[in-house]
C-alpha cells in the first residue's frame, strides 16, 4: 500500500490534490521542490551540479531551450532566484555543468565543453549568482581543447580541478588548484598522464571514485581522497576515439596532493605517466570488452578496489574486482554469466556493457552493483567481505536485485554536495531520454521538470 502511494506522489501528483499530495509526501519522509523545466533530449543534466552551504543551495543546468542557468533558494524556503549564462548546448552528453564553491564562498561554474575552449565562469561576490563572469582561463596553457572537469573538493574545502586536454584516444590529464587568497589556478605538475612517447598516440580515462561510507551513490571520474589523505586514481588506456580500443587498467597513489605519484608499492612514477612507465593492475588487449567508466574505491584503511567490465576466456563479459595484498595486485573474477554483448563506436553510448560501481559500506564491506540488460537480474548487486573477496570463485555468491540510491526516488541525476539539515539527503530529478552518441535525436523529447528532492535518511 505504501509503495502504491509511493508511486502517486512521484510519479502522478497531477492525479492528486496539492494537499494530498504533500500530506503522503512528508508521511514517508519526501518532498519534491520544483525547479524549473529542463533539456530532455539526452542527459546532459547532472553530475556535480546541485551544492549547498548550509543556508543557500544552488543548482545548475540547461533549461529548456539548451542555455546553461543557476538557480539559488535558501534551504528553508522552495521559491528559486534563476539567472541565465551565455552558453547553449546542443546534443553532446559531454557537456554537463560543473558547480562549486569555494571556502570563502564564491561560486565556479564550467562547463560545455567536448574537446573545445574553456569556458569559466566565478561570482565577483560570494553567494550572489548574480555576479557571474566570464573568465575562461585557469592557467591559461592547454586550454583550447577541454573536456571532463572534474572537481576534487578535500576535506578540508581545497579544491582541485582534474581535466582532460585534447581529443580522445590523443590527449593528457591536467590537474590544477585554486588559491582562495590569489584567486588563482595553478599546475600540480605539467601533467598527470599523456599518450605514449611514440605514435600511435592514446590517453587515459579516469574511472569513477565513490569516497569511504557513500555506498550507492553515483561515482564521478577523478581522483579518490581516502580518509588519511592519500590520494587514488585507477584508469584505462584509449588508442583512438572508439571504445574498442580501450586497454590495460593501471593505478597511481600520491601523499603530497598531486605533486608526486607513486606505483601501490610506493615505487616513484615518472610524470606525466604515460602506457611506457605506468604500473599495470592488469594487461588487458584491445577489443577485450573493456569499457572506461569502472570504478575505484577505499576502504577504511586506504586499500584500493577497482571494479570493471572486460571479456572472459571464452568471450563473455564478466565483473572483475582487482586489489593489492602482500604489495601485489588481484584481479578477481565475480560473475560467471554466459552472454556476450559487444560494443563499438564513438561518442556517448545508448546501450553499455556491465560496468561495476563499487563503494564502501559503513561496515567496510565491497558493494559491487551494476546495471546490463542481458544479465540476470538486470540491476544487481553482491556485497563481499575482503576476505570473500580475496577467495571468491566466479558465480559463487547469488546475486540479488539492486538498491536503488534511493528506492522511493527515480530518474536521480545528481546528489547534494555540501552541508544540509540532518538527516536529509538532497537529489536533482529529472526524466530525460538516453545518450544518443552525442547526436541531435529524430524526435527530441520535449523539456521536463526539473525537482529537488528533499528526502529523509534511511
Amino acid at each position: 500500500m505504501l509503495a502504491r502511494r509511493l508511486s502517486c506522489v512521484l510519479m502522478s501528483c497531477c492525479a492528486l490534490s496539492a494537499f494530498s499530495a504533500v500530506s503522503i509526501a512528508e508521511e514517508i519522509g519526501i518532498q519534491r521542490i520544483p525547479v524549473a523545466k529542463g533539456i530532455a533530449s539526452h542527459p546532459v543534466n547532472g553530475g556535480h551540479c546541485l551544492i549547498s552551504d548550509g543556508e543557500f543551495q544552488y543548482i545548475a543546468f540547461y533549461d529548456g531551450g539548451h542555455q546553461m542557468t543557476v538557480g539559488k533558494r535558501k534551504l528553508s524556503q522552495r521559491q528559486w532566484d534563476f539567472v541565465k549564462l551565455p552558453e547553449r548546448v546542443g546534443w553532446d552528453t559531454h557537456n554537463r555543468v560543473v558547480l562549486f564553491q569555494d571556502r570563502k564562498g564564491y561560486l565556479h561554474i564550467t562547463g560545455n565543453m567536448h574537446c573545445s575552449p574553456l569556458r569559466y565562469y566565478r561570482t565577483s561576490i560570494p553567494a550572489d549568482i548574480h555576479t557571474f563572469q566570464p573568465i575562461h582561463k585557469w592557467t591559461g596553457d592547454y586550454e583550447d581543447r577541454v573536456t571532463y572537469p572534474s572537481v576534487l573538493k578535500l576535506r578540508d574545502g581545497s579544491v582541485y580541478i582534474l581535466y582532460r586536454y585534447g581529443g580522445s584516444g590523443n590527449g593528457m590529464r591536467i590537474l590544477i588548484h585554486y588559491d582562495e587568497q590569489t584567486r588563482q589556478w595553478t599546475k600540480t605538475a605539467p601533467a598527470l598522464t599523456n599518450g605514449r612517447q611514440r605514435n600511435p598516440t592514446c590517453n587515459a580515462y579516469p574511472f569513477g571514485v565513490v569516497a569511504e561510507d557513500a555506498a550507492g551513490r553515483a561515482p564521478k571520474a577523478g581522483i579518490l581522497e581516502d580518509r588519511n589523505g592519500v590520494w587514488h586514481i585507477a584508469w584505462c588506456w584509449r588508442e583512438t576515439p572508439d571504445v574498442v580500443t580501450n586497454f590495460d587498467i593501471c593505478y597511481a597513489k600520491s601523499t603530497d596532493r598531486g605533486v608526486s605519484w607513486k606505483t601501490w608499492d610506493g615505487r616513484d612514477l615518472e610524470l606525466p605517466i604515460t602506457p611506457e612507465n605506468a604500473r599495470v593492475v592488469e594487461r588487458i588487449a584491445q577489443k577485450s570488452g573493456l569499457m572506461n567508466g569502472g570504478t575505484l574505491a577505499a576502504d577504511g584503511e586506504g586499500r584500493p578496489y577497482i571494479g570493471y567490465g572486460r571479456f572472459d576466456e571464452d568471450g563473455h563479459n564478466q565483473i572483475y574486482v582487482a586489489t593489492p595484498i602482500n604489495g601485489k595486485w588481484k584481479n578477481i573474477q565475480l560473475t560467471d554469466w554466459k552472454h556476450r554483448f559487444y560494443f563499438h563506436g564513438r561518442g556517448s553510448i545508448p546501450q553499455r556493457p556491465p560496468v561495476p560501481r563499487l563503494s564502501i559500506t559503513k561496515d567496510q564491506k565491497i558493494l559491487v552493483a551494476y546495471s546490463h540488460a542481458y544479465a540476470e537480474p538486470r540491476k544487481g548487486q553482491l556485497t563481499l567481505t575482503r576476505e570473500q573477496l580475496l577467495t571468491v570463485k566466479p558465480g559463487q555468491y547469488p546475486i540479488r536485485e539492486a538498491q536503488a540510491i534511493h528506492p522511493h526516488v527515480p530518474h536521480i541525476r545528481a546528489i547534494n554536495h555540501g552541508p544540509l539539515p540532518s538527516g536529509f539527503t538532497h537529489y536533482m530529478q529529472q526524466e530525460t531520454d538516453p545518450a544518443n552518441r552525442d547526436r541531435k535525436p529524430e524526435n527530441p523529447k520535449e523539456p521536463t521538470m526539473i525537482y529537488v528532492v528533499e528526502a529523509k535518511d534511511s
